[in-house]
């Protein structure tokens, strides 16, 4: 949950020009879901809201970037522990507008994730592209993150049980 100085203002742009960035509080997710279908064009939108419910219940959070009260960006993110590097946070779904893409939103996105996490103690932040994004891999490796292992998954799905899985 947002703390008050966490919210801030949505939409004002901080001296400077650069949008302004805050967690956004668990009532207003949906303005990042725009933007969440532009990264999952094939999915329907139902199909996403379902899922951010679920994610919501997980301990999702997101950050979202404002210029004039218009959501232009927003990057999420998890928490967690693990043996190989202690505290960490996971960047999750990090996308800005296309039509504000190439304006330093993304990268003052992720400034403020990574310093929002240092404040909740991590020691590591950890992030996944899409293997053939090749942009977004030069973008995160500008940034000082560096590729050390694969992503594997594997469908669980059974045929007609309806994706979920499980029975």
């Amino acid at each position: 949950m947002a703390t008050r100085h966490e919210r801030g203002q949505a939409g004002r742009a901080p001296p400077g020009g650069g949008p302004s960035i805050r967690l956004l509080a668990e009532n207003e997710l949906a303005v990042m879901m725009p933007l969440i279908e532009v990264l999952n064009p094939g999915t329907p939108p139902a199909v996403l809201a379902g899922r951010l419910a679920e994610m919501r219940g997980n301990g999702y959070r997101c950050a979202g970037a404002f210029v004039e009260h218009r959501c232009v960006g927003v990057a999420g993110m998890w928490f967690g522990t693990r043996f190989w590097c202690g505290r960490y946070v996971d960047i999750d779904n990090v996308v800005v507008d296309p039509s504000w893409r190439g304006r330093g939103i993304g990268q003052a996105l992720l400034d403020w994730v990574e310093g929002y996490a240092r404040r909740e103690g991590c020691e590591k932040a950890v992030l996944d592209a899409y293997a053939t994004n090749d942009r977004a891999h030069a973008f995160y490796m500008r940034r000082g993150y560096r590729i050390i292992g694969f992503h594997f998954d594997k469908d669980l799905k059974e045929p007609g049980d309806g994706g979920k899985g499980r029975p």
